[in-house]
């Protein structure tokens, strides 16, 4: 199964927090809400997890980088932001006929 992260908003509702971060780097809990959500999906063995990324994802791709080596991170830009369905789109794969996972960048879950 792989899995598509949509983390490419800006995060205007929480400004000023996310004037130099994206919103899913924020911190809860001693690390930013994406390491939660990507420890967690760890246990799950994805075959890939697609990092939708746009506002300042630079941030994002090297912290996922260097935080989880092993896991199969693939970085796709949202060269415009479309909104979520948009955001979705650009993480499958035409022709791809696995099961895929949307996991909402800014939600921790259980």
């Amino acid at each position: 199964m792989n899995v598509i992260i949509p983390a490419a908003g800006q995060g205007t509702r929480l400004r000023p927090h996310t004037h130099t971060i994206p919103k899913v780097m924020l911190p809860v809990a001693g690390r930013p809400i994406i390491g939660h959500i990507l420890s967690d999906l760890r246990l799950l063995e994805p075959g890939e997890v697609r990092l939708i990324v746009g506002y300042r994802g630079e941030t994002l791709e090297a912290y996922a980088r260097e935080a989880f080596p092993d896991m199969p991170v693939r970085i796709v830009w949202q060269e415009e932001q479309l909104g979520l369905g948009h955001a979705v789109l650009q993480g499958l794969v035409e022709g791809e006929h696995e099961p895929v996972l949307v996991v909402l960048g800014d939600t921790v879950f259980d």
